[in-house]
């Protein structure tokens, strides 16, 4: 094998290995927002329980 070829092939592995960590944390974020994101969507539910129970009685 050529040394170029050897160095396309180092090459190519490291941009392997550098877009699976970018997508692991892309992933990683995309999981703490949606965490975050459901919490503050039950604190709305909550709000609008209270709002809309408020009015019933």
């Amino acid at each position: 094998m050529s040394a170029l070829a050897v160095w396309l092939f180092v090459l190519l592995a490291i941009a392997l290995v550098g877009a699976i960590a970018l997508v692991v944390r892309a992933a990683w974020v995309l999981i703490r927002k949606l965490g975050a994101l459901g919490t503050e969507m039950n604190a709305l539910q909550d709000d609008l329980d209270e709002t809309v129970g408020s009015r019933l009685k």
